[in-house]
């Protein structure tokens, strides 16, 4: 795997977890709109460092199928196919996320709580500077 700089690692990390969100949320269709609603207002959790490094496994996963599953999504060539390639994704990148331990709504819950917490963010992005370093060696 290619060395990732941290200012690089930061704007993937930034714009990952609001498309990890998305992801979540489209996913988690039970919860109420004002519940949700309340949630993405001010997501105010203890997020343990278990939970982190879960939430990155699942991060870095979710970012690996997406990467996957991009090029084939543009190349489809109609519709039809393209949401077909799109909805694998997703159930992939479902399954990637509860692989981990952790539920949608908890992964879309550390995803927002991370928007909004510098010091949880940046506790993420030394999690993922790791899981990277360690996977290049």
């Amino acid at each position: 795997m290619k060395f990732v700089k941290q200012s690089l690692l930061t704007v993937l990390l930034t714009s990952g977890l609001a498309s990890g969100a998305a992801l979540a949320q489209a996913q988690d269709t039970q919860k109420t709109a004002s519940a949700a609603a309340q949630q993405e207002a001010a997501p105010q959790i203890d997020v343990s460092e278990q939970q982190v490094e879960n939430f990155v496994e699942a991060y870095v996963a979710v970012q690996t199928i997406a990467q996957q599953y991009q090029p084939q999504i543009q190349t489809a060539g109609d519709k039809a196919k393209a949401a077909e390639l799109q909805e694998q994704a997703r159930g992939k990148m479902k399954t990637a996320i509860t692989d981990t331990g952790l539920k949608l709504g908890e992964y879309k819950q550390i995803a927002l709580a991370a928007n909004q917490s510098e010091s949880l963010r940046k506790r993420i992005a030394a999690e993922i500077s790791e899981v990277t370093q360690s996977q290049q060696g």
